[in-house]
């Protein structure tokens, strides 16, 4: 029944031949039709003159209440736009052309490379340029439908915003908007009734885009940490009231030149004193060096994080003094939550982001130091990259909670890897971690994954950790986790669960106590404990 029904609206969405503008038909073979929606239709074509590809949307002028503004889309002109070719039209319908932008849309760029920080303001930075553009018009164009989607990046890098059906000039005077358009998480209050869309409308979206590029979320989640800078971006481009937010996009991006420039505030008494321990140093050296053959200087072994070097030292308990590589060689474990180091897993494990400040830790490149690690336990960190952590040889447990990571490319790089725990880490697809064999722990909760195709498949994997997701449905989870003995389901949105019951090895579920009765009742009858939990 679904499936005709489906078949039916498609029927009813596809425009008959015979209301397309004569002339429209006679310049343009149609070769794709790229997005199908009530009284619009948008089509990859080719212009038979000359072969060029361009990009044409139909609407119809009836079902459609709000076609474009062709005199805006004639005067806009930027490197950041597409091009306007020509429109046709007649009684019933209006076609408009447009350039074909060559590239991948901005969900999917993002998604399939580990975009860093600076990625991510230079993205920021290009967009604000294209809005300067729109909003600079006379009068200011609001493009009112800022998404990932409709950014495209060129093979160059370059980035393009496309999509102009719901763009408006802004009329003085005007009250409110009476229709709403827009993706939802995406457009401003303003936009549901609330008062007129200006360029603070865009500025709204941008905000929520940032969050997007820097948590993988547009939601807002207060479990993960990022850089303060874009923080306080992101609040004030997202504030309910538009007079709360940037003025414009310039403001915007004068402030994104800010981001990740902060550095640790150095006193000039401190840095004269760097400098004469340093010619003092010198001399003593030289003195040494000139007068004695004996005596080699031990060479100083420089951590990248001071975090890390701390929590390296309260492992082996060497507080001070000159670190060795034998020293360093006696480091395997590792405990960092928030801004302070602990020696073992209790101290860590009492920590609370709530109470806890945000750490500085930025990279894990100074794990490579540490050859002999076995265990990583890092919580409560902005935008971490995670390179540092491939190929460690002996590593087989990785805990990093309440960040937002590069990617998990080289956390599957691990080759020993056995448990894998990334809570709240902006995660959108953890399909990389296939490449572990020995994978038996994966707790992959509070991430923007929304099916297990992006989890991928795991044979080994005993424990699964899945709060705080919204799945669709487990039915595949049999086949993906054979071997699954506890699955975590604790404020986890999973509309079908039926698929639980095919687990052969289940043992135990957890969930709280409003999901308890729908789970207790699949598994009635059978020896899988329920164990409920209150939050």
């Amino acid at each position: 029944m679904n499936e005709l029904k489906r078949i039916v609206a498609d029927m009813e969405s596809v425009f008959a031949e015979s209301s397309y503008p004569k002339d429209f038909l006679a310049d343009y073979d149609q070769m794709e039709c790229l997005a199908s929606h009530t009284g619009r239709e948008t089509f990859l074509v080719q212009r038979k003159a000359d072969g060029e590809t361009a990009i044409a949307t139909c609407y119809d002028r009836a079902a459609f209440p709000l076609c474009p503004d062709i005199r805006l889309l004639r005067e806009l002109s930027h490197p950041g736009l597409p091009h306007y070719y020509e429109e046709y039209r007649n009684e019933k319908m209006l076609c408009v052309v447009r350039e074909y932008i060559e590239g991948e849309p901005l969900n999917v760029y993002a998604r399939d490379r580990q975009l860093s920080i600076g990625d991510i303001v230079s993205l920021a930075k290009r967009l604000c340029d294209i809005l300067q553009s729109l909003h600079g018009h006379v009068p200011p164009v609001v493009h009112r439908d800022i998404k990932p989607e409709n950014i495209i990046v060129r093979p160059s890098g370059d980035i393009v915003l496309i999509d102009f059906d719901i763009a408006r000039a802004v009329k003085e005077g005007s009250g409110t908007d009476t229709v709403f358009f827009g993706t939802k998480g995406y457009a401003p209050p303003e936009q549901y009734g609330f008062g007129q869309t200006d360029s603070r409308a865009d500025i709204y979206a941008f905000g929520v885009l940032l969050r997007w590029l820097v948590t993988g979320s547009a939601r807002v989640n207060g479990n993960i940490a990022i850089d303060s800078d874009m923080q306080r971006i992101i609040d004030r481009c997202t504030a309910f009231a538009p007079e709360q937010r940037f003025s414009d996009v310039g403001e915007v991006k004068r402030a994104l030149e800010g981001v990740g420039r902060r550095g640790r505030r150095v006193s000039i008494k401190a840095v004269l004193a760097l400098a004469l321990s340093a010619v003092l140093l010198l001399g003593a050296g030289f003195a040494v060096g000139r007068y004695t053959d004996w005596l080699k200087p031990v060479p100083r072994i420089a951590f990248q994080e001071p975090l890390i070097e701390l929590a390296a030292r309260l492992w082996i308990g060497r507080e001070s003094g000159p670190l060795t590589e034998e020293d360093l060689a006696q480091v395997t474990q590792l405990y960092i939550f928030g801004d302070q180091a602990f020696d073992g897993f209790e101290s860590f494990n009492q920590c609370d982001v709530a109470t806890s400040a945000q750490g500085p830790i930025r990279t894990l490149d100074d794990l490579q130091l540490l050859r002999n690690l076995e265990e990583v336990h890092i919580a409560h960190q902005g935008y971490v990259d995670t390179a540092g952590l491939a190929g460690l040889p002996k590593l087989y447990t990785v805990e990093l909670k309440h960040m937002r990571l590069s990617g998990v490319a080289a956390i599957a790089d691990v080759p020993g890897l056995k448990h894998a725990v990334l809570f709240c880490d902006g995660l959108s697809d953890v399909t990389a971690l296939e490449r572990c064999p020995w994978l038996e722990t994966l707790d992959i909760g509070l991430n923007d994954i929304a099916s297990l195709n992006q989890v991928g498949s795991h044979p080994n994997v005993r424990n699964l950790g899945l709060m705080w997701l919204e799945l669709d449905n487990v039915d595949d989870i049999a086949q993906r986790f054979p071997k699954a003995k506890n699955v975590m389901l604790q404020h986890g949105n999973i509309r079908e669960m039926s698929g639980l019951k095919a687990l052969p090895n289940l043992e135990a579920v957890w969930v709280l106590s409003e999901q308890a009765d729908a789970v207790s009742a699949l598994f009635e009858g059978t020896d899988v404990q329920i164990n409920v939990t209150e939050n």
